[in-house]
């Protein structure tokens, strides 16, 4: 095995993960047991350290002036209470206004100064690189990275790995016109990242438009599942026909709007004599609020640290999930859940969601269409699947041998294989 130094360049990534950042933390770490691995990622608030090392990994976090201003102001709204609280709003309010004409008067909804970040980071890296991959969202990882290989270190390898559209994004580009306005420029970019990158990772839901888009290119594009797939690290727990139910996620209520889930179970619980747990973010609590407030055994924890919620996932024997509705982004929480074995009740509302196709090889999978109106019989069906699966759970080796393309390993084999072919 030949010693590398790959740089990663993500988002949000230890201790507060995003979903992307969970998925490049997966393939750093396994990659991390043969070779040397940099995390360059952004803070999640101010006084995070810049630099630490964790999991064998070296971890370099940068912020932009931006991102400074507004965790200022979010802390002012924090600390303070009364008219200053509300001068504080005021003005986090006035700052959001601000930064939604700026990506609407911009050329591309690229960040500049998110860009020249991630570029001084990796200049300042005083070692030699093999390879870099940027990880997208954000695109401006992408931006940075190939910007680095064409103007400072031509010999390094550069793999972009991309879970989400960056052309056809509308709440990146924040209104629809602001994306078609500018879709010509948007897709230049990932026409120039493509012809000087030396491989691309995609996920699977890019890969139709990838097809289309840049199909002059596809020798470079390599099709990858999310490499979530991992052997928890608690042993089972044996449930003895408890019914606990567990949400862990975001809600939004344009994308993954939570309501007709919290509808059936509101009428689902006392039946199966159960509670469901919500660990969550998003911009549903009044929705959330509604149900919480009306029926005790639905409880909403809020968001929580990424290991606070793996140690949930193992207290619930039931993993509830919510898809999207459509096909731009597709939530990986699934091929977590799937690590566990455990029963999962997945509700859609697209039926082209990409993860029916996953949970028709899982045995233990109930799929609920939202767009059924008749909500007395998917509440008979959901209360028979509990009943009938209140203790099953398949064994790792079983799920991972269905599902081998979703392990970390198989990606970090591909990445590997780019790097030294």
């Amino acid at each position: 095995m030949i010693f590398l130094h790959i740089v990663f360049i993500v988002g949000s990534y230890y201790p507060n993960y995003s979903a992307v950042g969970k998925c490049a933390g997966n393939v750093a770490e396994e990659l991390s047991k043969y070779h040397k691995i940099t995390v360059i990622c952004s803070k999640n608030h101010l006084n995070q350290n810049e630099e630490e090392i964790y999991n064998s990994q070296r971890i370099i976090r940068i912020m932009t002036k931006e991102k400074k201003t507004r965790f200022k102001l979010e802390d002012n709204i924090q600390n303070t209470i009364g008219f200053k609280r509300r001068v504080n709003e005021f003005r986090y309010k006035l700052y959001k206004v601000s930064r939604i004409l700026k990506t609407i008067i911009s050329k591309t909804s690229i960040k500049k100064e998110l860009v020249q970040s991630y570029l001084e980071a990796l200049n300042n890296i005083n070692e030699p690189v093999d390879a870099i991959i940027p990880v997208s969202m954000p695109f401006e990882s992408v931006v940075a990275a190939v910007q680095y290989k064409t103007t400072y270190n031509k010999k390094v390898r550069v793999i972009p790995y991309l879970f989400d559209q960056f052309v056809d994004n509308e709440n990146l580009h924040r209104f629809k016109f602001n994306k078609d306005l500018k879709k010509k420029g948007h897709i230049e970019l990932e026409n120039n990242a493509i012809k000087k990158a030396d491989a691309i990772l995609i996920l699977k839901q890019l890969k139709n438009y990838y097809l289309e888009q840049h199909k002059n290119h596809m020798e470079k594009v390599y099709v990858v599942e999310h490499p979530l797939l991992r052997k928890p690290n608690t042993s089972s727990d044996s449930f003895q026909n408890k019914m606990l139910f567990i949400y862990a996620g975001s809600f939004y209520k344009t994308i993954r709007n939570p309501e007709y889930m919290l509808n059936l179970f509101n009428n689902a619980l006392d039946n199966l004599d159960g509670t469901l747990s919500l660990y969550s973010f998003g911009n549903c609590n009044e929705i959330i609020n509604k149900y919480t407030s009306k029926n005790k055994r639905i409880i909403n924890y809020g968001k929580v640290p990424t290991e606070k919620v793996y140690e949930e996932l193992y207290k619930n024997n039931f993993l509830v999930a919510v898809g999207n509705n459509d096909n731009k982004q597709v939530p990986s929480k699934i091929f977590e859940y799937l690590s566990y074995g455990k029963p999962i009740i997945y509700f859609y509302s697209n039926s082209q969601d990409i993860n029916l196709d996953v949970l028709k090889k899982y045995n233990l999978a109930f799929c609920i269409d939202q767009r059924n109106s008749c909500i007395e019989s998917n509440l008979s069906e959901l209360i028979r699947f509990c009943k009938d699966n209140v203790n099953e759970q398949l064994i790792f080796e079983e799920v991972a041998e269905i599902f081998k393309d979703a392990t970390p390993e198989y990606t970090v084999d591909i990445i590997e294989s780019i790097i030294m072919g």
